[in-house]
């Protein structure tokens, strides 16, 4: 069997990067191949510095388990930590260094690199940049799908020169969004395509075919996702939605709302699907809200203003479902046709398997 082995984040607390991970893990098996999550660690050469690593969460993990509060985050790391050895494991291959993989129990055959924000190189060292841009495999023997920058701009002569090295051994490469495409050209001169987001190619009943009763059946609340914290203007709008619908707020993230707070990437899930409505600033909570069919209301965060502080994951995933209404500085988005939004995923979803059909076949 051809063994497909994807190069992404991989982060053990991130929703949208664990269900990513997962749905791309599951358009890939649906084509019969079978598929291994490398994971690339950070500045980890040697066998001896990852077993260091595995020790210190232990002794974090326990640290969390000691102090009341941290106990819920200890919580949220298990249900991700079971998620990830459930659908994603990602135990079966290590990748060190640019050197190559090293305690694979099998030959690999090709690389997907993506998705998520594998090419910030905000977040990460230089060499495990390189790692992310297939520095150890064979030319052909690569391709991304929906990858991201996650910036507007590269910075630095240095991290220019490893994108302008590497990403032309790339034999294909589709990115998430427009502002990606472009730098893809400036950097490379090649041309790239941009493709759905993973969690977008799997339909809703896919997704709820891995929740598991998270949320009780006669739960009626309004769901908040928010990666900065909402201004109190903003927070009254949701108190003022929540009062005019008759429901209860349930809040990601929260820790004052630890019910909540616990959340795996499957509950995640469950909670947009059986939401009343959706209050986010996040890109994955938008994901899930236009799969789910809801209505919901992007705040611009704190401290910004305008549709010109949307990032361009955002600006890209509005312009392909026509939904540039529903981000907002203040007060409630338009209600969202989704008969219309569902003509343009299913146009897109098309595009995108016909893009991935023909570079696995080349």
């Amino acid at each position: 069997m051809t063994v497909a082995g994807i190069v992404t984040i991989n982060d053990g607390g991130n929703y949208g990067n664990r269900l990513q991970n997962y749905a791309l893990s599951m358009i890939l098996s649906r084509r019969k191949f079978k598929v291994i999550t490398i994971n690339t660690y950070d500045n980890c050469n040697s066998r001896q510095r990852y077993v260091l690593r595995r020790v210190k969460n232990v002794l974090r993990s326990i640290e969390r388990l000691l102090l009341s509060k941290r106990s819920l985050a200890y919580s949220r790391l298990c249900s991700f930590s079971r998620f990830t050895a459930k659908y994603v494991p990602d135990n079966r291959a290590y990748l060190f260094s640019a050197k190559g993989i090293t305690s694979c129990r099998e030959k690999i055959d090709f690389i997907v690199l993506g998705s998520d924000q594998i090419w910030n190189p905000n977040f990460i060292s230089s060499e495990c940049l390189k790692l992310r841009l297939g520095a150890f495999a064979s030319e052909g023997y690569i391709f991304s799908y929906a990858a991201s920058f996650g910036v507007s701009e590269i910075i630095g002569n240095d991290i220019r020169d490893i994108f302008k090295t590497y990403l032309p051994r790339i034999s294909a490469i589709s990115v998430r969004e427009d502002r990606g495409k472009e730098l893809v050209k400036e950097l490379s001169g090649q041309d790239a395509t941009v493709v759905l987001d993973p969690t977008l190619m799997l339909g809703a009943v896919e997704w709820l075919k891995i929740t598991k009763g998270f949320v009780p059946e006669n739960d009626r609340y309004i769901l908040t996702y928010f990666l900065g914290k909402p201004s109190p203007e903003q927070e009254h709008i949701i108190q003022a939605k929540a009062r005019e619908l008759g429901c209860r707020v349930r809040r990601i993230l929260d820790e004052n709302d630890p019910e909540t707070y616990v959340a795996g990437p499957e509950d995640f899930v469950e909670l947009f699907s059986k939401a009343q409505y959706v209050f986010a600033d996040s890109y994955h909570a938008c994901c899930f809200s236009i799969l789910f069919h809801k209505q919901f209301t992007v705040f611009n965060r704190a401290g910004t203003a305008g549709k010109s502080n949307m990032n361009s994951r955002m600006e890209t995933l509005f312009r392909l479902f026509n939904l540039d209404s529903v981000m907002m500085d203040s007060g409630l988005a338009p209600e969202i046709d989704y008969v219309k939004v569902d003509q343009l995923l299913e146009q897109h979803r098309k595009e995108s398997q016909g893009w991935l059909d023909k570079t696995l076949k080349e």
